[in-house]
């Protein structure tokens, strides 16, 4: 049974090429040399020497030598590396994407390294035999960073990575190495780990819904989970809180976990959430409480109340998780409109009804006060100009509830997303106005979660009357969203980032009358808007 795991889990060595170094000595002489503070250089450098070396005739135990002396300088590239991705919108650009694979394939070599030396052993190499539960934690160590990876661009990872991990595991199983605890100093504050600790930190990973979360708190996520992943085990019949199940996995069905009864085949293993509650629950008191995040094993990434917020999201997500949803899905396949950009939703919401907000004549718009600055006449005025056409995708609808909706199109390299984006669709003759929750892709196909604003949107102009905007008289385009009294939600403006001051006055027009208003509080900052309550100011 074993070999049959080694066999499906484990690569075949591929051997032939010059080793790039003689032996761990050597290897370590050439890491002293390596630029790097020309980070893309020595990235591609180090990763065309570890591809060299998982190809060579190099004895298993030199090779694993070299490449733990290896670790952390191939960590410090990675994180430079993946500075360059922080915040991009998706799908990337091809320089990015090519930035991107660049790091993929680095983790991609590391997994393949240890999955050399555990297959070495295996064989019964007994240099490297006594190491087993080292390699089987490193090689789900650099499986889990791949595939998170992949996350990080909002993609899905193939069936094919999950069935690779669930072997890995299934193999150390085998050998009953997996709860074998390892040492692993890139860990912080233990200092070690377990297979299984490697592989219940791909399965929480998951099952946190990272695809709602930004690049940054991916990261902190990632990070935390080295110790948040030994804190759980995985049995037949886990503990979960009283009235949820534990989040389950079935090891003949390689995938995300998920929250349901188990069936009692001997396949299911269920993850013990009623110790990740505890945890969890201790920490969210203790921020609370006014205590730091890195005082309690959270690192210093993020602050107190995003610690915070983002704990009571993995609370939910992991633990607390009813299995059947208060606002269950529609499934539907509906095609609609959408569009992004407040200018360009304005323009759209605009079209017909909505007359341009009047300027007294002897004023000039900043446009024109430019052009006479630099060419001493202004053109404005002497052409006009041909008003835009507002820019719309099709999207399909995967499934629907009252406050949001799923959708997916073929992935279009020409429009590029974010999360917390403003994007508006016309189901019919209704504008309905949202923000972007969660981001993926999978198969050439990209998906999107719309968490929808309650109340009606409307085309709006405002200009400001501060100091700091004084003599401009531009108006900027904006969207207003309606009242809904039945849900508490007042009257908002949509306002381009940065616009938001407590207190600010503001002309506004409606496309028939022009009206003074103050901005009274934030309601909700996102990607590329700020929702801002206001209220009337008086007469002009």
């Amino acid at each position: 049974m074993i070999e049959q795991w080694i066999e499906r889990a484990l690569p075949q060595p591929d051997r032939g090429q010059v080793p790039p170094f003689q032996d761990a000595r050597s290897a370590r002489d050439w890491l002293k040399l390596l630029p790097l503070i020309n980070v893309p250089v020595a990235h591609a450098e180090l990763t065309e020497a570890i591809s060299q070396l998982n190809h060579s005739d190099l004895p298993a135990l030199d090779a694993l030598k070299i490449i733990e002396q290896f670790r952390e300088t191939v960590h410090i590239l990675q994180e430079g590396m993946q500075e360059k991705l922080i915040g991009k919108p998706v799908p990337l650009t091809p320089a990015e994407q090519e930035t991107w694979f660049a790091i993929y394939s680095m983790w991609l070599h590391l997994e393949h390294a240890y999955a050399l030396a555990w297959r070495a052993a295996c064989s019964g190499e007994q240099t490297v035999a006594e190491y087993l539960p080292l390699l089987a934690e490193r090689t789900l160590y650099y499986t889990n960073q791949a595939m998170a990876c992949q996350v990080q661009i909002y993609r899905r990872p193939p069936a094919r990575d999950w069935q690779q991990l669930f072997a890995f595991y299934q193999l150390a199983r085998a050998q009953h190495i997996d709860k074998l605890k390892a040492r692993d100093s890139l860990i912080q504050i233990s200092g070690v780990s377990t297979p299984e600790a490697m592989f219940l930190h791909a399965l929480l990973f998951a099952a946190a819904n990272p695809y709602q979360y930004s690049h940054k708190q991916q990261l902190w996520l990632h990070k935390r989970l080295e110790i948040l992943a030994t804190r759980s085990t995985l049995a037949p019949k886990a503990e979960g809180l009283p009235g949820r199940p534990p989040l389950l996995i079935n090891l003949a069905e390689p995938g995300v976990p998920l929250r349901a009864d188990g069936r009692g085949e001997a396949d299911e293993l269920s993850i013990d959430t009623l110790s990740l509650a505890q945890v969890l629950s201790k920490r969210i008191k203790l921020l609370r409480m006014g205590e730091m995040p890195e005082k309690i094993g959270l690192g210093s990434e993020l602050g107190p109340q995003a610690a915070e917020e983002l704990l009571r999201e993995l609370y939910r997500a992991w633990c607390d998780h009813p299995l059947e949803r208060q606002l269950p899905r529609r499934p539907t396949d509906r095609y609609l409109e959408a569009g992004l950009q407040l200018k360009n939703l304005h323009l759209w919401l605009a079209a017909g009804h909505f007359a341009p907000p009047p300027q007294a004549e002897q004023q000039m718009s900043s446009a024109e006060l430019m052009q006479i600055r630099m060419f001493g006449q202004t053109s404005a005025r002497l052409a006009p100009v041909a008003p835009l056409a507002p820019q719309t995708q099709q999207w399909q609808i995967s499934n629907e509830t009252a406050q949001g909706m799923c959708l997916r199109r073929p992935r279009d390299e020409t429009q590029r997303l974010v999360l917390h984006q403003v994007l508006m669709i016309a189901d019919g003759q209704q504008r309905l106005i949202g923000q972007i929750r969660w981001l993926a892709e999978q198969d050439g196909e990209q998906q999107l979660g719309l968490q929808l604003l309650p109340g009606t949107p409307h085309a709006a102009s405002i200009r400001a009357q501060d100091a700091a905007r004084f003599g401009q008289s531009d108006f900027t385009s904006v969207v207003m969203i309606d009242a809904v009294p039945a849900l508490k939600s007042p009257a908002s403006l949509l306002l381009p980032p940065g616009w938001f001051r407590q207190g600010r006055l503001l002309d506004y027009w409606d496309g028939q009358t022009m009206h003074r208003i103050r901005l009274v509080s934030l309601l909700q900052r996102g990607a590329d808007f700020e929702r801002v309550h206001f209220v009337g100011s008086g007469g002009l």
